[in-house]
């Protein structure tokens, strides 16, 4: 979505383009020219036309020379400089074939080339002036090299001639026209575009904390118990020390303070599932992402009654990522999975680390009520939820499944109803840095 500082002007292009043509244009009338000279023989011009090749040469120098004296030329400017190359070349071209045949000539053809050039370079007005332009420079080139139509079938050619030439700018203008409404059009397209790839992604953010909200919604019950204990324990130590201030000795502070850091690492871990998960990847352990991720969802009071198992390969190594965004994903996972376990009368949950040689691998194993076969394809769709409503937006997985796919991993989901289900995260093995060369 990068836009270009000073994109250049479609005519600058066309011209550019055309000046590159004409130097083909000239170099073929120079050459021809010689060899008609020096070999050939066919007509008594062959060095006027050899004159004229070096001449169209030299003045398209000049006109590369103009289009380049500025950078951001205004339109006016390269206005003006593609009338006076459509007349330069009008005019060279109407004494080549008043010196070659007159309306036999085989280049009378070129002129309609003109036209469609004089079409993509010019406004409508000034096309069809190029082309009164051309006709007008092609009777006087008639007339001085003496080959004014006389015959009926001359003057049908000539009539054929202006037709072909007024026709042709009417069908360019019209195509060009065409083609650039459509320019228009797409660009406007291309503008809104944009703008819904922005609110999309704008959009996108937005659900990402409002699930990290729902989550935290889901364990306030155990925030707030994990808050007031503390909170418990500090009242009562204050009472102490206002009734008994003799008993206020170092080890009540050291309790007190031991208290505050308790509260300190709840918020702190609250802090850390709500902020949106930017900034740049960190290769770090992937036993110690689990880890806090375990023990911040322990604050839930369901994750206290049926308790989180961990069962971590102790190789597993360091994953490059962003913690926060494979916390938040975990998060979900468990929090989905004490929702599969609340019925269940022996419920499990365990959480595995392992690694191969090109991934890491996360387990999140239930003995829960289980998915549908049914529904197994369609759990990683956004706002499809099987809970009752209210108690799920349809997004964490989703979420999950999106955040997981941005670090080049995957989430695999295998399930049957009674039994449990298994979400398997891998993650890819960041490949090792370079080794220094040999001092």
């Amino acid at each position: 979505m990068t836009k270009q500082a000073n994109p250049p002007n479609p005519l600058a292009l066309e011209l550019a383009w055309f000046i590159r043509l004409r130097w083909v244009a000239g170099a073929t009338v120079a050459v021809s020219g010689a060899l008609d000279r020096l070999f050939l023989h066919w007509h008594s011009m062959s060095t006027q036309v050899l004159l004229l090749g070096v001449i169209i040469l030299l003045y398209n120098v000049v006109l590369l020379a103009v289009s380049k004296a500025e950078a951001q030329p205004p339109r006016g400017y390269l206005l003006r400089l593609a009338i006076a190359q459509e007349l330069l070349d009008l005019v060279c071209l109407a004494l080549l074939t008043g010196w070659t045949g007159g309306l036999r000539s085989p280049i009378l053809g070129f002129f309609v080339f003109h036209m469609v050039f004089a079409s993509l370079l010019l406004p409508q007005r000034l096309a069809y002036g190029s082309a009164l332009a051309a006709i007008a420079l092609f009777a006087a080139s008639l007339a001085w090299t003496g080959q004014v139509p006389g015959t009926h079938a001359e003057v049908l050619i000539f009539i054929g001639f202006i037709f072909t030439l007024l026709m042709t700018v009417a069908l360019t203008n019209h195509i060009t026209r065409n083609l650039r409404r459509q320019r228009r059009r797409l660009a406007r397209q291309n503008k809104r575009i944009r703008g819904m790839a922005r609110r999309l992604w704008l959009n996108q953010r937005a659900m990402v904390r409002q699930e990290k909200i729902v989550a935290l919604g889901q364990m306030a019950a155990g925030i707030a118990h994990e808050v007031m204990n503390p909170l418990a324990n500090m009242d009562g130590l204050l009472q102490l020390a206002q009734h008994k201030p003799e008993r206020m000795n170092a080890d009540a502070i050291a309790k007190l303070r031991e208290q505050i850091a308790r509260i300190n690492a709840i918020v702190q871990q609250m802090r850390l599932l709500v902020h949106p998960a930017d900034g740049q990847p960190q290769r770090l352990p992937l036993n110690d992402i689990v880890t806090q991720t375990i023990e911040m969802v322990r604050i839930d009071a369901r994750a206290k009654r049926i308790g989180i198992q961990a069962d971590l390969a102790p190789d597993v190594g360091a994953v490059l990522v962003r913690p926060q965004a494979i916390q938040q994903v975990l998060v979900n996972l468990l929090l989905n999975s004490l929702d599969a376990l609340e019925e269940v009368q022996q419920p499990k949950l365990v959480i595995k680390t392992s690694r191969s040689d090109r991934w890491y691998v996360i387990d999140v194993v239930d003995n829960g009520i289980g998915i549908k076969p049914e529904h197994l394809n369609h759990v990683f769709e956004p706002f499809f939820t099987t809970k009752p409503v209210g108690k799920g937006t349809g997004l964490g997985l989703s979420i999950s499944h999106n955040l997981v796919q941005r670090f080049g991993g995957s989430i695999d989901i295998t399930s049957q109803p009674g039994i449990g289900t298994t979400l398997t995260i891998h993650l890819p093995v960041p490949k090792p840095d370079p080794a220094p060369p040999p001092a």
